[in-house]
Order: structure tokens, then sequence, then C-alpha cells
């Protein structure tokens, strides 16, 4: 055992482990919102934002939450698709099943769960659908994550640059919500949770379909 432990490269360690992670996460999130128990760090936090709220941070957080709306994601993942499509019709596939793909689970998983929002204090932003998990967070998880794996494969001088903004637009994303009062905290962990679940997953199958093809040339 001792002399395999070596031959695991450390970034391979931090992938499973994130996700292992992730999935543990959701499955504990899940399980209490499905037998409807509450979540005891939900209303604390929610009560807490509500005090700390002020214009700027208000205004902040409709702008961060605009961000994650399909209104700039949709035109952004057109974009990338045309640019990614130039250089490998494979890496492109891969950046639409990671975020076409989790944007699907997210609305299967809210018709399944059929958590109602937060109503302790008015939204901000006012949401009718379903709540567990978050919309927004799944999105911008799945858009910011599926991003940095192709910039790594296709630029790599700037895969840290997108790595350090696509986990900041996708922290700042997630937070506005419940923030604006449209969603509990634990919808916010279970969306970043299955996101990266989801992404990594396809991840794998896109390493793996590369590297079949690496060797069917060789």
């Amino acid at each position: 055992m001792n002399r395999l432990l070596p031959r695991l490269h450390p970034a391979l360690l931090v992938y499973w482990a994130s996700l292992l992670g992730a999935l543990y996460l959701f499955a504990e999130l899940a399980d209490e919102v499905y037998e409807r128990e509450r979540l005891n760090f939900d209303e604390p936090i929610l009560v807490w934002l509500n005090g700390v709220a002020s214009p700027p941070l208000t205004t902040l957080a409709l702008a961060l939450s605009f961000i994650g709306s399909v209104y700039v994601l949709t035109p952004l993942l057109l974009i990338i698709l045309v640019w990614l499509w130039r250089l490998s019709k494979r890496s492109s596939l891969f950046f639409f099943v990671g975020f076409v793909g989790a944007v699907g689970l997210n609305y299967a998983s809210k018709a399944f769960f059929g958590r109602v929002r937060p109503d302790l204090f008015a939204q901000l932003s006012p949401e009718n659908s379903f709540s567990f998990p978050s919309g927004h967070a799944m999105g911008g998880a799945a858009f910011f994550l599926a991003l940095y794996f192709v910039v790594r494969q296709h630029a790599p001088k700037w895969q840290w640059f997108a790595l350090a903004v696509g986990l900041l637009l996708a922290l700042g994303i997630g937070l506005s919500r419940p923030y604006l009062q449209v969603h509990y905290p634990s919808d916010i962990l279970a969306g970043w949770a299955l996101s990266t679940l989801w992404v990594l997953g396809v991840n794998l199958w896109y390493v793996r379909v590369r590297r079949d093809k690496h060797h069917a040339h060789e």
C-alpha cells in the first residue's frame, strides 16, 4: 500500500476529495429537506442577513444575482461554445453538457423536493418557483467550474485566473440569494455541491474520451 501512495498526485487527491465531499454534502442536505426537517443554521443566517441589509449591499446583491441569471449566462454560453467549437468539438460538448446538464438537473431536483421559499422577511427580488437547490448557485458554479476546465485545457496560462475569478463570482452569486431572502442558505450549499458533483463527473468522461483519442493516434 505504501508503494502506491507516492504515485497519487496531490491534484488527483483534491479532485476525488472534492467529488466525494460534494456527494456527501448534497446527500446530507437532500435527506433533511426530503424529510421536511429544519436545518438549524438556515433561519439564523436569514435573520442576520436581514439585520445587515443596506441599500449598497442590496444593489450589489441584485447585480450579482443578475450575473447569475439566464440573461447573462446564456449569451456567455453561446460565445464560449463558438470559441470552443473552433478548437475542439469535444470541449464544446463538455462545456455544454456541464452547464446545461446542471440546469436541467436543477429543474428536476426542484420539482422532486418541492421546497417552498423562505418567508421570514420580504423578498428583495420576488421568486415563485421551488427553492431547493438554488438555480443561481447551481448555474453559476457549473458555468465557472466547466469554464475553468476548458481554459485549463486550451489556455493553460490563464487557468488560475479563470479559477480565481470563477470562484469569486460563483460565491458572490450564491451568497446574493439568501441576502435577497429568496433562498435558504442550505439551498445554496446544495446547489454548489450538486453542480460540483455534476461537472466533476462530466469531466471524468471528458478526460477519458480525450485519453482514448490520444491512444488511438499513437
